[in-house]
């Protein structure tokens, strides 16, 4: 795997090459293993690494990427090339800002500057013979409730970093463990997921009684009548529509006008009892604590007791929303760490 110190190695030839205002590189590394089942059995078992780096160059506000997964000097100064002659041809950009320097890369609370271990050694070193357990243990439950099951488990390890010449240096490492189970009768089905950057977390044999129960209790369903229903939803069902919302919560979409929180900053639209914050910090997140321009993610308070509160933004996009009409509807405006490799067209998204 790719550690911080040869990333640092490779950008300082990437910067001998470029003859660019400014020079980025986006590092991305990972070994990703999943084990695959069907009908009670394992049918696929893979494994793939991969290092990538991506080279963003400038050029007065023009300024364009190219990628490479090859370390070599010629590799290297081929993707620096690339990038550099899309950049020149670009129309410059006027709301394009400067790369971040490292001190403004980390302004922001002491919570935001606090980066979580999400790299567990244990997960990282599970192998097939370990994965095929667990799934033993999945076909077993099955097996107990007469039901037929299907699913993956998947073990990764990663590293992300982002190195440009104005000083900024900022690398995340990360393991995560997902197990998704399938439990199938006759007429009926049940499900559950679950993932988790420390193994050690997922309770697979849970997952896998949970999953088995919803199919032998729905079994035999019938039809009812058209009508009012309570329905209890799980945390995976309501993440699924929260996520729905997820593109909404951005200063890019309110500038754009296409964001359902246009003009509704401020007004309560759900119900009392409903909170919404995204927090890199929280034990139960996953992901880099920094977005992609190396800015630290801040934790913002989206909805406060059903009142929408806060969208998240990206470097530029706060910029141009402080000089919008806008601004005045907006709530608080500044860099949130939310914003996507530069360039884009999508701006941000919690």
């Amino acid at each position: 795997m790719l550690t911080k110190d040869q990333a640092a190695e490779i950008f300082d030839r990437l910067r001998r090459f470029s003859s660019a205002d400014e020079v980025e590189a986006i590092f991305t590394a990972s070994r990703f293993a999943l084990t695959r089942f069907a009908n009670n059995i394992i049918h696929q078992n893979v494994e793939e690494q991969n290092s990538i780096v991506s080279i963003r160059t400038n050029f007065g506000g023009r300024t364009a990427r190219a990628t490479a997964n090859q370390f070599d000097e010629e590799s290297l100064r081929r993707a620096v090339m690339a990038s550099e002659n899309l950049a020149r041809v670009q129309v410059s950009d006027p709301d394009l800002l400067p790369m971040p320097t490292q001190e403004e890369a980390n302004t922001g609370t002491e919570q935001a500057k606090t980066a979580p271990n999400r790299f567990f050694d244990e997960t990282a070193a599970i192998t097939p013979a370990d994965r095929a357990e667990v799934v033993r243990q999945i076909v077993s439950m099955a097996e107990r409730n007469q039901l037929t099951t299907a699913g993956i488990y998947s073990t990764s390890e990663s590293s992300e970093g982002i190195f440009n010449s104005r000083g900024l240096e900022n690398w995340h490492r990360q393991t995560l463990a997902e197990v998704s189970v399938s439990m199938l009768g006759e007429d009926s089905s049940g499900w559950q997921k679950l993932n988790s950057p420390d193994a050690g977390n997922l309770d697979v044999r849970r997952l896998a009684e949970t999953a088995a129960q919803k199919a032998v209790a729905s079994a035999h369903p019938r039809e009812i009548a058209p009508g009012k229903y309570a329905v209890i939803l799980e945390p995976s069902a309501v993440l699924d529509i929260v996520g729905f919302m997820f593109w909404d919560y951005s200063g890019m979409a309110l500038l754009d006008q296409r964001s359902f929180l246009n003009g509704r900053i401020g007004t309560q639209l759900f119900g009392t009892n409903i909170n919404i914050s995204d927090d890199a910090a929280h034990p139960l997140q996953a992901g880099s604590p920094f977005d992609g321009e190396g800015m630290r993610r801040e934790r913002v308070g989206l909805i406060e007791n059903g009142v929408v509160k806060r969208v998240v933004y990206a470097r530029s996009t706060a910029k141009r929303m402080k000089d919008s009409e806008l601004a005045a509807k907006a709530s608080v405006v500044e860099p949130t760490g939310h914003g996507f490799p530069l360039p884009n067209e999508m701006g941000e998204m919690r």
